[in-house]
């Protein structure tokens, strides 16, 4: 650890990444220990709970992916399980690299993933990291928000409401852009995310229940498994990886942190979480309804009490965690635009902040009316993007900013099978998912 002297009771040292102050402290028989605070540590924006933060990565992570991966293990079979572990490997892995970028400078945090591909690669890391980014954002609230509506559509329906989908989409919309417009951060967010991991958390009981009572009932046709479709593996690490893909929240998420240091067990936590609750689910789904299994799988389930409760909790979560992507993309551009009482009165922030906010909800509203095929958007997004962000890029620019030599043969030769892993998604799953898309759009049209 590289340190420099402040005074005879404090210093400052880079460790492992992160930069911290040592505060020396005398004890009875006048020795002194160090205890490591975080530079940052009484920032006003630093007051959120590591379990706040943990809350914030698992109900952004967990909802649609907790729906989609039994849909994912259909398209790869059985040994897409390896891919789920494999997901939850990497996610956590390239989540502490991304976060150790924001520091490289040492006392001076980037502002966030856009700032850390400006820092490797200049303006054209800062462009790239945004195509990816903003799609991300902007197309899992746009995910969330379809996903909302097909649920409040179901449940509307059997009750026999004649209200339109598009109608419950915009609705869905509305109620999603009360929190968003009203909530400035992650931090103020964090209440509705510990509610949304619950409720997931509830739902992956509730499936996995009503799915076991399910296996021995008759079904139209035979039930079919897979070992393992090779062609199907590249559009299947898409859906997981989306199911994975938290890195463009993570800054913000540790920027509200009263002790960012505590990031890797957050993430580490978090992730372990996510994961169990996507092998417990995935495969309870896929071992009932095998090749019939859609996405998302409460369309599997028989309808009922526990069905309908199952429906309207996921619509929940996924209401309260779309304004999280929301606002992590909000905070960029508000960023971006000086939206900040730096630069205005709080009245002229707050309405800046208002009309920008909404205009993007308008945004959302237009893309998920055109877009309803949720699956294939996943899909999509998730080979497309996250595989970049969620694979590639942490690494890459971690390389850039750190050099090769901080990191050892294997775990260098780790990072280079992560890369390779995400490419092939990336490239192979886009293509997949883009054609399953037309083929979709066509027999809607």
């Amino acid at each position: 650890m590289n340190t420099l002297h402040l005074d005879s009771t404090k210093r400052v040292g880079r460790d492992n990444g992160y930069v911290v102050l040592h505060e020396l402290h005398e004890d009875a028989e006048g020795e002194y220990g160090e205890l490591d605070v975080p530079l940052e540590l009484n920032e006003n924006k630093r007051t959120g709970s590591n379990f706040g933060a943990y809350f914030n990565v698992v109900c952004v992570i967990a909802g649609t992916g907790t729906l989609q991966i039994p849909f994912a293990l259909q398209q790869a079979g059985w040994l897409g399980i390896i891919l789920i572990f494999l997901g939850a490997a990497v996610a956590t892995y390239t989540g502490i690299l991304l976060i150790k970028c924001l520091y490289y400078k040492g006392g001076d945090r980037l502002d966030g993933f856009p700032a850390i591909g400006e820092a490797a690669f200049g303006k054209f890391g800062r462009m790239l990291v945004n195509v990816f980014y903003y799609s991300i954002l902007v197309g899992g609230a746009c995910v969330y928000l379809v996903l909302s509506g097909i649920n409040i559509d179901q449940i509307a329906s059997a009750r026999g409401s004649t209200i339109s989908l598009t109608t419950w989409i915009a609705i869905a919309a509305l109620i999603i852009w009360v929190p968003f417009v009203a909530c400035k951060s992650l931090k103020e967010v964090a209440i509705l995310a510990i509610f949304g991991a619950v409720a997931t958390g509830i739902v992956v009981v509730v499936t996995v229940v009503v799915g076991l009572e399910d296996l021995h009932q008759p079904k139209s046709a035979p039930i079919t498994h897979n070992i393992l479709v090779i062609s199907n593996i590249p559009i299947a690490l898409g859906s997981i990886g989306f199911s994975f893909g938290g890195n463009v929240i993570y800054p913000h998420v540790e920027e509200t942190m009263k002790n960012p240091r505590a990031w890797p067990k957050v993430i580490i936590a978090a992730m372990s979480t996510c994961c169990a609750m996507y092998i417990i689910i995935g495969i309870v789904g896929y071992r009932v309804y095998g090749n019939t299994t859609v996405s998302p799988i409460l369309l599997n389930l028989p309808t009922g009490f526990a069905t309908t409760l199952a429906t309207i909790l996921i619509t929940l979560h996924v209401i309260v965690a779309a304004p999280i992507y929301l606002t992590s993309c909000a905070l960029e551009l508000e960023t971006i635009l000086k939206i900040d009482r730096k630069y205005h009165t709080a009245r002229n922030e707050f309405l800046l902040r208002f009309v920008l906010r909404t205009a993007m909800m308008i945004v959302l509203i237009a893309v998920g009316m055109t877009v309803p095929f949720v699956d294939d958007l996943m899909s999509l997004i998730g080979a497309l993007a996250t595989c970049m962000v969620l694979f590639i890029l942490p690494i890459v620019f971690y390389w850039k900013l750190f050099g090769f030599k901080v990191m050892g043969k294997l775990e260098t030769a780790w990072c280079v099978f992560i890369i390779l892993f995400g490419i092939i998604g990336c490239v192979f799953g886009t293509l997949a998912a883009f054609r399953k898309l037309m083929e979709d759009f066509a027999a809607h049209s």
